[in-house]
C-alpha cells in the first residue's frame, strides 16, 4: 500500500563566522510532503513528487541560505541530503531512477 505523506528532515548546525564552537546548538526541520494524490507509475506524477520534495528540503535548509559565496555550500549540501532521504523514505524505483537521471551531466550536440 502506498503510504501517501512523508516527512522531510534535515540537521542545520549553526555558527558564527564558519568556526564551530562547542556551544554550537544543531537543530532539525521538517517538513511533510504530501503526494497521495500523484500516481507514481507516470513519469508526470515522478516528477511532481521530486519537485515537492525538492522544494521541501529547500524549505527546511533555508535557515543556511545565505549570500555569502563561502557559506553557499552548507546550504547546498544540506538540500542534497534531504532531497536523497526523502527519496529514499518513499522508496519508489521510478522517483529514485528520475533523481539519478537528474544528477548525471547532459551535454548537447547536433552531430548524427
Amino acid at each position: 500500500m502506498q503510504s501517501n505523506k512523508l516527512l522531510i528532515a534535515a540537521a542545520a548546525a549553526f555558527a558564527l563566522g564558519g568556526v564551530a564552537t562547542a556551544g554550537t546548538s544543531a537543530d532539525t526541520y521538517s517538513v511533510v510532503v504530501k503526494y497521495g494524490d500523484l500516481n507514481l507509475e507516470s513519469a508526470a506524477g515522478i516528477k511532481s513528487l521530486h519537485k515537492r520534495i525538492r522544494n521541501a528540503a529547500q524549505s527546511v535548509c533555508s535557515t543556511l541560505d545565505t549570500r555569502i559565496l563561502g557559506l553557499r555550500d552548507d546550504f547546498q549540501e544540506c538540500v542534497d541530503k534531504a532531497v536523497a532521504d526523502g527519496i529514499a523514505a518513499v522508496g519508489n524505483p521510478n522517483l529514485t531512477s528520475y533523481h539519478a537521471r537528474g544528477k548525471r551531466p547532459a551535454f548537447a550536440s547536433n552531430r548524427s
